[in-house]
């Protein structure tokens, strides 16, 4: 069967490097707009019979890309193709993975179910908040993972003694999978949500006095979770210059400020979310091509051996 690569609007860049890393040509498809905003898409490339794949990150404007994932898909399924699959580097509304006053929409699940109805037919993603975002999707979802990427990076910069820090108790698990291949303890900080932007730290649990530090978390935001760990964690004697982990770099509002206001020795993210200007802090951003083409690469072959 036919393999045909697509990319959305929101990341061409990461798209066109998921493309190399599987040899395989960028299909053809316009992309524009109407003087009314409404979304014009025609697609250029024959998928009559194929196995689509199209490569859009939801970042912000979410429901934009959302929209033109939705409409990209349908192009797709009426062109007669075998099958769609969405390539989510990062997928928006991942944290609204819950209900917590009982008077807020499940987010997670409303952007599943629109997915749904765009005749999507299978869903790969890039890290996900949490692994139970999956049943929120009616679809099969497929997990790419960027923390071994992650992990390589950081090795040859290692410094010890060291500690993984998770800035929550969310975190937890993602910090064990980086302590565990790099050899070293974590340890946790306790915090406390005062709103979207806000975050209190109420203390540490763990050894991290005398240590270099390594803070991860699957996102930067604005932000104000990591400056809440870093705060805490030299307050109880780590050692700066600290590092900082995510797989997905959103810096939205605030966030450029904050980190350049802390003692970082680098932030490492990948490019699963593209990033415009100059960067205020240390930046280092990890390719995140090889992990989305190895998924598709195994669904691929899959349905070749089917």
């Amino acid at each position: 069967m036919r393999t045909v690569l697509l990319a959305g609007s929101s990341h061409p860049v990461l798209a066109k490097e998921v493309a190399a890393e599987l040899k395989l040509p960028l299909g053809r498809c316009d992309i524009e707009r109407f003087p009314d905003g409404e979304l014009d898409i025609q697609l250029l490339e024959p998928v009559r019979g194929a196995e689509v794949f199209i490569i859009q990150s939801l970042h912000a404007p979410v429901g934009e890309h959302l929209l033109e994932l939705a409409l990209l898909s349908d192009a797709c399924q009426r062109a007669g193709a075998a099958s769609v699959t969405a390539v989510i580097p990062y997928l928006g509304y991942a944290r609204h993975d819950r209900r917590v006053s009982g008077a807020e929409p499940l987010g997670a699940r409303v952007v599943a179910e629109l997915i749904a109805a765009g005749r999507v037919d299978r869903v790969v993603c890039l890290d996900l908040h949490s692994r139970a975002v999956e049943g929120c999707f009616p679809r099969p979802v497929e997990h790419a993972d960027a923390v071994p990427l992650l992990i390589a990076h950081l090795k040859s910069t290692l410094t010890l003694p060291a500690v993984v820090i998770s800035p929550d108790l969310g975190a937890v698990k993602r910090a064990e999978a980086f302590a565990r291949p790099l050899g070293i303890p974590v340890a946790v900080v306790h915090k406390q949500r005062l709103s979207g932007a806000e975050v209190k730290a109420m203390g540490v649990v763990g050894e991290v006095a005398g240590r270099h530090v390594i803070v991860v978390d699957d996102m930067i935001s604005t932000g104000g979770t990591l400056v809440a760990a870093v705060q805490t964690v030299l307050a109880h004697g780590a050692l700066a210059p600290v590092t900082v982990v995510a797989s997905h770099g959103l810096f939205a509002g605030p966030a450029q400020e904050r980190l350049a206001a802390l003692p970082l020795a680098r932030v490492v993210v990948t490019d699963s979310v593209p990033f415009h200007g100059k960067a205020l802090f240390p930046l280092e951003v990890v390719r995140a091509a090889p992990a989305l083409a190895d998924v598709i690469r195994r669904l691929v072959a899959s349905s070749a051996g089917a």
